[in-house]
């Protein structure tokens, strides 16, 4: 639903989504930005391809690097979700300050991120989106996690892509940390139990292939959070792997992102307004 162009009680001017805002405060904003988050183990290269959409909708946004990611897997060594978070929440706030609204998109623990956030800034999100959030894992092997943390120092990382060529692209982690990684399983069970306190319009995308996640999570989030059923959507992609943006459906992910964004949130296209053609570009280029 697009946002109302009334004012809200107690005077809060909402955003048109075209020009600037002067909000409460007397303060000339943006009237929407976005937040774009990446996950476990992940490179900016993830969710790089989210950056050309963002940048045609003239949408400020913020894409931090969480905590120990983006340089060497051993960086990873004590660092757990509270870190994340931290990182997510100052990117988000450092973004407020500049635009009236915002939008949450997030990738995998990055999903999980997007939810808690979603939690505690309801009145500044105009919407959020999870991207093969990692709120339940598909191999029996991470219900062993406590144990495997305890004994093991670092484990290989699984393939997230069912493309074997795009596969060979990626700059992801080869290892992580196991004590790391019982922190983003932990923050999973913690998510879980907050679902409810998640009242943000939002749309929910995940893959029947997914090889990391369980399909059972992206239904889990759609059924349990408290948006309104007209302000929240589930949509299924039949062959990616985990790394959504990535492999082979990439174009159509970031395409349904953008629909949504203009459809549903009131982002406003550039002077043609017309949709990027992502049929010019094959997946493989993202």
């Amino acid at each position: 639903m697009r946002p109302s162009n009334s004012d809200e009680p107690g005077g809060r001017v909402q955003p048109h989504y075209l020009g600037s805002v002067i909000n409460a405060q007397g303060e000339m904003k943006e009237p929407l930005g976005a937040l774009i988050l990446h996950g476990f183990t992940s490179s900016l290269d993830t969710v790089r391809a989210l950056e050309p959409m963002v940048e045609r909708l003239g949408l400020p946004y913020r894409m931090p690097v969480l905590r120990g990611h983006n340089t060497y897997y051993k960086n990873l060594q004590g660092v757990g979700w509270p870190e994340w978070y931290a990182d997510a929440e100052a990117a988000l706030k450092d973004l407020l300050n500049e635009v009236d609204r915002a939008v949450i998109l997030g990738l995998s623990v990055g999903g999980l991120i997007t939810l808690d956030l979603a939690t505690r800034y309801t009145a500044r999100l105009a919407g959020i989106t999870t991207i093969a959030a990692a709120l339940r894992y598909l191999s029996p092997l991470t219900k062993m996690t406590p144990l495997l943390a305890a004994i093991l120092p670092e484990f290989n990382s699984p393939n997230a892509f069912n493309d074997k060529e795009l596969a060979k692209r990626s700059t992801n982690y080869k290892k992580f940390p196991t004590r790391s990684f019982k922190s983003a399983w932990e923050y999973a069970k913690l998510v879980e139990q907050k679902l409810p306190q998640v009242r943000t319009p939002i749309l929910v995308l995940a893959s029947r292939k997914d090889n990391i996640i369980a399909p059972s999570a992206a239904m889990t989030i759609y059924e349990r959070v408290s948006t309104p059923d007209d302000q929240k959507q589930i949509v299924w992609f039949e062959r990616s792997g985990h790394e959504m943006l990535q492999d082979m459906e990439a174009a159509t992910v970031v395409k349904t992102i953008e629909d949504w964004l203009v459809d549903d949130i009131g982002a406003v296209r550039g002077l043609s307004g017309e949709p990027y053609d992502y049929s010019v570009s094959s997946p493989r280029t993202w």
